[in-house]
């Protein structure tokens, strides 16, 4: 493992404690898993392309209306919410937590302006 793969790791270990996050992962646009932090029995291939089609089919629909591209997209259940969202223009952050996003959007948007960092070569 990489210094930066760590500094990842530790950017999703610490977003996961502090939101009772079930799992976090950094995916490349393109499906590909770059770092993550999930339960041993989930695949993390499938989280990473799974999470890319979602937010991509969003960008396509939002393109498709000529409106900005979306920061970022929920998906809510009874007890929990994924949350895609992108870094750049190569990867995303895609985590799930317990009940409502409501009080994780600040924490979001510190651990992807961290992990843009990570990502270029910043630490």
């Amino acid at each position: 493992m990489n210094v930066s793969e760590q500094d990842l790791k530790r950017i999703l270990r610490d977003f996961n404690a502090r939101y009772h996050a079930s799992f976090s992962a950094v995916v490349s646009r393109s499906g590909v898993p770059i770092a993550w932090e999930l339960p041993p029995d989930v695949n993390v291939e499938n989280v990473a392309m799974l999470s890319a089609t979602i937010l991509g089919a969003s960008e396509v629909i939002y393109s498709g209306m000529k409106a900005n591209r979306p920061l970022r997209v929920f998906v809510e259940s009874e007890t929990s919410t994924l949350i895609a969202t992108g870094i750049g223009e190569r990867s995303l952050l895609v985590a799930m937590v317990s009940g409502k996003a409501d009080g994780v959007i600040a924490g979001l948007e510190a651990a992807t302006n961290s992990i843009r960092n990570v990502l270029r070569g910043q630490g």
